[in-house]
């Protein structure tokens, strides 16, 4: 059945976008601010490398015990105060522990490849140690620590190293917290929407059996069946729309970071930042086209008599500026009057008229033709009058062969990166059409334009077309 087959569509996107947004934490979120993390306290510890260097290191090409300054403990003290690190080890060019804030550590030499493959040679060496897990020496730790190795060069060759060590256990609590805290809240409302929308499958499977048994019972529920599709409606739309609400404050917390911290981001981190805001932006979008989507029947208007030449202009006058800047020309030849729903024939003439001046050849100015005629001949009903409406294009075109899957739920033809879009403008058209009893098709030819024909029928078999509309269940 074809609401039962819709109510599972609604449930198989709301289990996905229950699955988005920790997945979206996890892949994105998450690993971007620990990145971030990671980064700012190595460079804290190159900072303070390079400070205690120019402090207690004398000026020569060998580092040991003897050559150190005699106020050393007291200096790094000082330093720990200032700089905020834990722990301090010095390094001679050997590996042996020189100095070290626990004087345990002192001539115990560091053996491990990392110290002299990598240390050795100049590079600079981090590991991230969880509280109660093993540090690079092999020692229990107890807390998030940091432990940075930075070497110590003269005139080019390695001397020493310093071992840095920095306490991160907080930032990291902030920051599980933070994720934690974004995440529970669409997680319960969509949790309670699949579950909701579940129930309602199983009650819909229900009624459908009841009907089968015996034709009065079969009203009955089909009133029922029509007063919960209505609720399902405007619920599924408040759900939808308050989804957007936690994908703002992401939004705006990504543009704060931006504008006022983007100083302290290295290059790669002010690209974790900008990949974040575009998947932000895109989940945003595609929410916007689910709610346009499920508004075709929950907010559907009684149908009127309609001047689609009117409508015209008024679309075109709303993409005023969009046409100028595209540089085309928009020919609007006379179109009829239908019985119709006002703001869904807007929308169908709008996303249409959108879809031509953006896939446009490169060059060449878009020119978009709108027409409309009476149906002659056999395709003509006997008791009411059709009229075909035709938007025809220049430009890119594509393989007819794909004419069926443009009109698909989140169906592209080509890369987010060369246009723009969510996949849903053609779906949103296609279900206002079919609402009005009416057929879209379209016809192209590879770099040379597409045409797009929609029949309607003059009149409509009912008034209340925010009624008929309440009898479909809402595709999502």
């Amino acid at each position: 059945m074809p609401k039962d087959k819709n109510l599972k569509i609604m449930l198989f996107i709301s289990l996905a976008i229950t699955l988005l947004v920790p997945a979206v934490n996890y892949h994105f979120i998450y690993p971007s601010f620990t990145k971030m993390i990671l980064d700012n306290t190595e460079e804290e510890a190159e900072r303070a490398a390079r400070h205690l260097q120019t402090m207690i290191i004398p000026d020569t090409i060998d580092l040991k015990r003897e050559s150190l300054v005699k106020d050393l403990p007291d200096k790094v003290d000082q330093a720990k105060k200032d700089l905020s690190f834990i722990k301090l080890k010095l390094f001679s060019r050997e590996g042996e522990i020189i100095y070290s804030t626990d004087s345990k550590d002192i001539r115990e030499i560091n053996k491990h490849d990392y110290f002299h493959q990598v240390v050795a040679r100049g590079a600079k060496y981090t590991k991230v140690v969880k509280k109660d897990t093993k540090s690079l020496e092999g020692k229990i730790v107890k807390a998030d620590v940091v432990e940075t190795y930075i070497p110590i060069m003269r005139n080019g060759n390695f001397v020493g190293a310093f071992e840095i060590y920095y306490d991160i256990t907080l930032r990291y609590e902030k920051l599980i917290s933070a994720v934690f805290n974004f995440s529970l809240p669409p997680l319960i409302m969509m949790l309670g929407f699949f579950s909701f929308i579940a129930m309602m499958i199983f009650r819909l499977d229900k009624n459908i059996l009841y009907r089968k048994r015996a034709e009065t019972e079969a009203v009955l529920y089909a009133e029922k069946l029509k007063k919960s599709n209505r609720e399902l409606e405007e619920f599924a739309y408040i759900a939808s729309h308050d989804l957007q609400e936690p994908l703002r404050k992401i939004m705006s917390f990504g543009d704060r970071l931006k504008e006022k911290y983007s100083g302290a981001f290295d290059e790669k981190g002010l690209d974790y930042l900008e990949r974040m805001q575009s998947a932000a932006f895109r989940m945003r979008n595609l929410i916007q086209g689910l709610l346009m989507f499920s508004r075709v029947t929950s907010k559907a208007q009684p149908f009127v008599p309609v001047n689609l030449s009117a409508v015209a202009q008024e679309v075109l006058s709303d993409m005023e500026i969009r046409i100028q800047e595209s540089k085309g020309r928009i020919e609007v030849e006379h179109l009829p009057v239908v019985n119709a729903d006002p703001m869904q024939m807007r929308q169908l003439m709008q996303n249409l008229i959108s879809n031509a001046l953006k896939f446009t050849k490169e060059g060449e100015a878009p020119v978009v033709k709108v027409s409309g005629a009476p149906v002659t001949g056999q395709e003509r009903t006997q008791d009411n009058e059709l009229y075909q409406i035709t938007i025809e294009d220049n430009g890119i075109g594509f393989d007819e062969k794909y004419a069926d899957r443009i009109f698909g739920m989140f169906q592209r033809l080509h890369g987010r990166k060369e246009y723009e879009g969510t996949g849903i403008g053609l779906t949103v058209c296609k279900k206002i059409v079919e609402r009005h009893g009416g057929s879209i098709a379209a016809k192209s030819v590879p770099g040379a334009g597409t045409k797009f024909i929609i029949t309607l029928p003059a009149k409509q078999s009912g008034n209340d077309g925010a009624e008929a509309a309440a009898d479909k269940a809402i595709i999502l």
